[in-house]
């Protein structure tokens, strides 16, 4: 499927690229900071010299590492031994973690020793300075192996990111981070036609078949309050809505409903024509997305594939369209005749907060793009790197890339931080 839809031409996005290397320093850098404020003046501002470096070199490092992971990921074996090494750096950076944590809790334990205290502090210089050393010892592997892969460091984005599609998404995220507590939705919901696999094994020639599960279907995003897997966690619902014109027995009218992990999506691709999966009925834009289940089968992951259009409206026969515009009309005379209780409903939905439905595919990709991101950095979108942001919008599929004009994230990153959020 990914090497099919790749030679189609759809634009793709994996994800499953966490920050690790960022992640882990940043809570050996707090609890070096824990420690240093626990010690003498003197001693502090000689560790404190020691943790700026280190901090500062992590930072340099960790986009390359996880630039490393990425193209590593999709199959470049030059790769394949650097990300070795960076994975002991990684271990290296977890057990110092866990040795300033036992130095700071034993310092504690013995306040008054100041004989342990000097001891502790000599560890600690130690273990910084060895850190310091393994990082300048793998930095120049990390640079040979970008430079000899052909690995592109650059922050421009396509021409085929919408700015417009990119700060409403946005727009919608950073509010959600300000008011989740109190409304988990972000975004508005979509109304969507779901679509899923089927395997026709006695097909030889086409063993893959997309079938429609859902006609109609509500879809919605919301954040998660949860302190035990992060602070940035997000689940998409989608229920089915049977009112799609279509006639439905009695039995079926319960609860077809599914709910999925942000972070099982593992790869995202946007084409223009569900025609592309031989969906003759839908002309209008696809999301596919690749999944990893909570399920494992023989030690693996199951993979999991879903298809998302926006839901069309079924056309009425000309009698049913006459019947609906005089229902129309009607309905317009009667508001004309309650101008009252229309301000009254306006001023109720103002109330409850409530965003209209939406039914465009090309903003929910970009919502599950960002939030991705967010989950996987364990940042607020506003505080995550204009590199860190390329690599989640930009197009990794060759065969979709033409010549064009490219633009600079930068631009569309200070426009994002410069927008008035009311």
């Amino acid at each position: 499927m990914d090497e099919f839809l790749a030679k189609a031409g759809s634009q793709a996005v994996s994800f499953a690229i966490k920050s690790g290397i960022s992640i882990a320093s940043s809570y050996a850098i707090k609890s070096v900071s824990k420690f240093i404020v626990q010690i003498p003046q003197e001693d502090a501002n000689k560790l404190e010299i020691l943790r700026s470096q280190l901090e500062t070199r992590i930072e340099i490092v960790s986009f390359a590492l996880d630039l490393i992971k990425l193209v590593a990921s999709k199959g470049n074996t030059n790769l394949q031994y650097t990300l070795n090494l960076t994975k002991g750096l990684r271990r290296d950076i977890d057990e110092f973690d866990n040795k300033v944590n036992e130095l700071f809790e034993d310092i504690q334990e013995n306040s008054t020793n100041k004989k342990l205290h000097s001891v502790k502090i000599k560890s600690l210089e130690t273990y910084m300075t060895n850190l310091l050393k393994q990082i300048e010892n793998v930095t120049p592997f990390i640079n040979l192996s970008l430079t000899t892969s052909g690995t592109n460091l650059s922050s421009t984005l396509s021409k085929k990111i919408s700015p417009s599609l990119l700060l409403n998404a946005s727009n919608y995220i950073v509010e959600n981070n300000k008011v989740y507590k109190v409304n988990p939705n972000v975004g508005p919901s979509f109304e969507v036609t779901l679509y899923t696999i089927f395997y026709n094994s006695s097909n030889i020639d086409n063993p893959i078949i997309w079938k429609e599960t859902m006609k109609r279907a509500n879809l919605v995003i919301k954040r998660i309050n949860t302190s035990k897997i992060g602070e940035y966690n997000y689940i998409i619902t989608i229920k089915q809505d049977f009112n799609d014109g279509r006639y439905h027995n009695e039995d079926e009218f319960q609860d077809h409903e599914f709910v999925l992990k942000i972070e099982q999506i593992k790869k995202l691709v946007f084409n223009v024509s569900g025609r592309l999966l031989k969906l003759e009925e839908n002309d209008s834009p696809v999301l596919i997305l690749k999944t990893e289940s909570d399920a494992i089968s023989d030690g693996n992951q199951l993979i999991k594939w879903y298809a998302l259009g926006g839901y069309d409206e079924p056309e009425l026969p000309d009698s049913e369209n006459e019947e609906q515009e005089e229902v129309e009309k009607e309905e317009e005379e009667e508001d004309q005749n309650n101008v009252v209780d229309q301000f009254k409903d306006a001023l109720d939905t103002c109330i409850s907060n409530q965003l209209p439905a939406s039914r465009s595919i090309a903003l929910l990709e970009y919502i599950i793009r960002l939030l991705s991101l967010q989950h996987d950095d364990e940042k607020s979108l506003l505080e995550i790197t204009d590199e860190r942001l390329s690599i989640y919008l930009n197009d990794e599929n060759a065969y979709s890339k033409v010549k064009e004009k490219q633009v600079d994230v930068h631009e569309i990153i200070n426009a994002l931080k410069n927008m008035n959020l009311g």
